[in-house]
């Protein structure tokens, strides 16, 4: 069974819209960029560049993965759920039998042991919640979970992934690794993340 790593990317105009009250508009595309190219550091050291893929209606985010070797899938300026219901289509049509981890790009302390450990969990449909336990910060579904599984990406979507993941009959796997529950996606979360760099 093959890994694919894949990697929505909103607009980078529009990313972070929640960190309006503390950085211009300006400062938040910077710091999309800066989150992506992380990302896209973090996910070809991982795995080869071939085995990665960037979801996004972005020009610019599309230049920066080819940058890196990485193919871009456009995503039809879609909602994040639509964008990679998308990109699993693509992929699938590339590779009948690939398992796919789904990495946003705010997880500023995700590492590639961090990232292993979750890929080579043995569950179906592997689970990284926010540290809230509200939001999904990192999703590993195996083929046969990634046929059918319903993206639900948005609040509460840590409570529907679990549930969609019965509804297919399979046993949702929790990972509480705190190198991956820690995203950028308010103002507290992106002071602490400063104040800790």
């Amino acid at each position: 069974m093959s890994l694919m790593i894949v990697i929505p990317c909103n607009n980078l105009d529009r990313g972070k819209s929640r960190l309006a009250g503390c950085l211009s508009p300006r400062a938040r595309r910077a710091l999309c960029e800066f989150f992506l190219c992380r990302t896209l550091d973090l996910a070809t050291a991982a795995l080869d560049a071939a085995s990665v893929r960037v979801v996004t209606g972005d020009a610019r985010a599309a230049a920066i993965a080819a940058e890196y070797g990485v193919a871009a899938i456009p995503d039809g300026d879609a909602d994040l759920n639509a964008a990679l219901a998308l990109g699993r289509a693509r992929i699938l049509a590339e590779r009948n039998d690939c398992a796919v981890l789904i990495l946003p790009i705010d997880l500023p302390l995700a590492t590639p042991a961090a990232l292993a450990r979750a890929a080579d969990a043995r569950g179906q449909a592997v689970i990284v919640p926010d540290e809230a336990a509200d939001g999904t910060n990192l999703l590993r579904l195996s083929p046969a979970a990634l046929r059918d599984f319903r993206f639900a990406y948005g609040p509460g979507s840590y409570r529907r992934h679990c549930e969609e993941a019965r509804a297919l009959g399979h046993a949702p796997q929790i990972m509480r690794d705190p190198l991956l529950m820690f995203d950028v996606d308010g103002p507290d979360a992106y002071r602490r993340w400063i104040g800790n760099s």
